[in-house]
This record gives structure tokens, sequence and C-alpha cells, in this order.
């Protein structure tokens, strides 16, 4: 049976603070007011006062011990940790309420409301795998959303939801993953997608149209359940598929025990590629050299490269998520760049922010890279849906043990016709 939504106030880093600055709309008379109790400088407005910004998080938890949404939050805790360190946004400090959903459209639905209108946020970090339940009231409420993640297929007509990443959801689809896998030597493409998951389906269908715009060909459309998996049934049905080679859209944990499972069959594929879940270094320690070769794609540079803003990252985490900085990986550096996204919208909204105003200010990122840890610079004036569809590439090495840049450069391909 399932539990009651679970609303809780974050607490750490990013938990509401004392008061440290004041931001003010006029000049220094109205600061002098506002530092000694006199009115609000700003007019009221949801999730902002004098000394603070309320924002919401809305995510889907899980018991397992690999639960992303709780790397995604401690990277998010970095970024408004490392903000707050600073004195906030022209002295706010920020906060977040948080609202899981466990992974359900009616709770996630509740989740935004609750978020949105009685804890009166002024925007929220999504990171759920059911965000199409409250995509509507949060539409309707003008509230900014940044999504880690975004499985809405509806997402192209939400002019309120952005993300570092072009929606994996979303037509037209990209051409660059079929490009890959014909560079790899693949020819006839298995796609594997969640049953019962609407979001990993349309992806998959995203990935079918890449193939075949590379001159691939679609052996199979296969689903397989989120729990426990037949490996044995999985590589009969790629063999009968005559499949040379797959593309996943699925979590980790399933991705690697589908990649066990036709290893384990001694199937010879030229190619296994995994979507941005699949980079994950903790998994790789169940399967040893069964996972060599394995490609991952994914729309953040990955850690091997080492740039600054990693370095910069990794310090944050250990100073304001600890409990994350023992094994950084790819949800947690989501969480960070998904803030830090949302933080520049907020400070391009101006000393008195508002909800339209942040709306405003995340459109106006046109060049936005997150300090390098993005493929290539984004341009979120247009929505989401024509982010440039750019990609670095991952292989497991040959031990199995440690993930490696396919090369130094990123991919990008083209955005394909609609069908």
């Amino acid at each position: 049976m399932r539990r009651s939504l679970r609303l809780v106030i974050a607490a750490g880093a990013a938990a509401a603070c004392a008061v440290t600055g004041l931001a003010a709309c006029g000049g220094t008379d109205v600061l002098d007011q506002a530092r000694n109790g006199g009115l609000e400088p700003c007019p009221n407005t949801a999730g902002v006062d004098r000394s603070s910004i309320n924002l919401g998080m809305l995510y889907s938890g899980s018991p397992d011990d690999g639960d992303t949404s709780a790397r995604f939050r401690a990277g998010v805790d970095a970024r408004l940790g490392e903000a707050n360190a600073k004195g906030g946004i022209n002295g706010r400090h920020l906060g977040y309420q948080v609202a899981d959903d466990e992974g359900s459209p009616s709770l996630n639905a509740v989740g935004g409301r609750v978020l949105a209108r009685d804890d009166d946020t002024l925007a929220i970090l999504q990171f759920s795998g059911a965000s199409a339940g409250s995509a509507k009231v949060l539409s309707d409420d003008g509230v900014p959303v940044v999504d880690g993640q975004i499985t809405d297929p509806g997402v192209g007509a939400r002019a309120n939801v952005f993300s570092y990443a072009r929606p994996l959801v979303s037509q037209p689809a990209p051409s660059g993953w079929g490009d890959f896998l014909n560079e790899q030597g693949a020819r006839r493409v298995a796609t594997v997608a969640l049953q019962l998951s609407p979001g990993t389906q349309a992806m998959a269908q995203a990935a079918e149209q890449s193939v075949r715009a590379a001159g691939l060909r679609v052996s199979a459309s296969l689903q397989v359940p989120a729990g426990p998996l037949d490996r044995q049934g999985f590589a009969d049905q790629i063999l009968a598929a005559d499949a040379d080679s797959l593309i996943a859209f699925v979590p980790a944990p399933t991705f690697y025990q589908l990649v066990r499972g036709v290893r384990e069959a001694g199937l010879g594929l030229a190619a296994i590629v995994g979507g941005p879940t699949s980079y994950d270094r903790s998994q790789l320690a169940t399967l040893g050299d069964k996972a060599a070769g394995v490609y991952s794609f994914l729309d953040y540079t990955p850690f091997e490269i080492n740039a600054s803003a990693h370095k910069r990252f990794l310090a944050a985490l250990a100073a304001h998520a600890p409990q994350a900085a023992a094994l950084p990986d790819g949800p947690a550096l989501v969480g960070w760049i998904s803030a830090d996204l949302l933080l520049r919208g907020i400070t391009a909204a101006g000393v008195c922010p508002t909800r339209a105003g942040v709306l405003a200010g995340l459109r106006r990122q046109t060049r936005y890279d997150a300090d390098g840890l993005l493929p290539a610079p984004i341009n979120l004036s247009r929505g989401v849906t024509a982010v440039t569809p750019c990609y670095d590439y991952v292989r497991v090495n040959p031990k199995g043990s440690a993930f490696a840049p396919v090369s130094g450069k990123p991919k990008c391909g083209r955005v394909l016709p609609s069908q």
C-alpha cells in the first residue's frame, strides 16, 4: 500500500538561514529603513521576503540504496550551500521545501499543488518520474520549474518548464544516437524502455527515429519491468530479433542487468548504449569485466575530463553535502546544474524577484553552459525543445572498473524533422 505524501522542510545547507543581508528595490534610504525593521522593500510575492527565498523540490524518492533523487538533492544542497555561504542572492538566503511523490502522478499532482499554493514557493526544482501529474497546476499558476529529468511527453507546450538539457521525451528527435551507433558498427538496433513508463517509451521512440535516420534498421522495440529481470529471457529476445546492438532508456540497475544478460548469453553485440543514468560508477563493481565496452551518452561533461567546474562542484559537495562526496556521480551533478540554472534565473529577475520575473530571467539564458559543465552552450529563449542535442559519450574500460571519454569533444547531432 502506498504511503501518503511526505512533505518536509529541507535541512542542512539549503535550509533558510538567519538574516545576514537585505535586498531592496530602491536606494540607500529604503535599505536603511529595511535594515532597521522598516517596511518590506519589495511588494509581497510568493516565496520571497526581506531575508529569504523559499523554493520547492518535487522528486520521486526510493527506498533503494542507490536512490538517485537523494543524490540529485545532494547536488542541489551543494549549489545552494555555496550560494548561501556567499550571502545568498541580494542578501536573501535560499531554502527549499520537499514533496516526495514516490513516483506516483497523483501524488506528484498533490505535491505540486501544495508547494505552489500552500507553501507559496517562488520556483520548483523537479526530479521525478511522474512529472506529468503536476504539470497543469504548475503551468496554470505560472510557477517556474527547472527539471533535472523531464519525463512529461507534453513538456513542449509548457512555457514554465526549463532544463539544462534537451528533453529526451520530446519531438523532434536528435540524430546523434543513430549516428553514434552507426560509427560503432551497428546495423540492427533494439531499443529498450520500461513497462508502464510513457516517458522512457517516448525516449525509445525518438531513438528509433534517430536509428532510421542513420540508415540502420530497428530490429525490436522491447519493454522490460522496473523490478527483477529475467536476464536469459531478455537475451533470447535480442537473439530472436537478430539485433546486433541495443540502446536502452532504463534506470542504471536495470541497464546493467540487461548487460549481464546479453554477456552471459555470449551475444557479441557491436554496441550497448545507455542514457545518462547508466553512467553510474557504483554499478560497475557488480559486473566487473562483463560491463567492459558499454557506452553511455551524457548531457553533461563527464567527471573524467576533470574541468575546473568539476573541481568547484566537488569542493561544494564536500562542504555542504558530505554524504554524497565519497562517490560523486551524475545525479548529484545534475542537481548542481539544475540549481545553478534556477539561481541564474532568480538573479536575472532583479532585487525583487517574482515568479514572472524568474520565468523571464530563465528565458534570458541564451548561452548557458554551467561554467563548462555542458557539452555546448544552450539557448533557453525558445524553450527546452529547441535546445541543440549535444552529448558526450563514455565507455567502460576493459577491466569494467571505470569510464573513459570516447573522444575529446562532444558530438552534436542535428534535429530531425518531426514525425
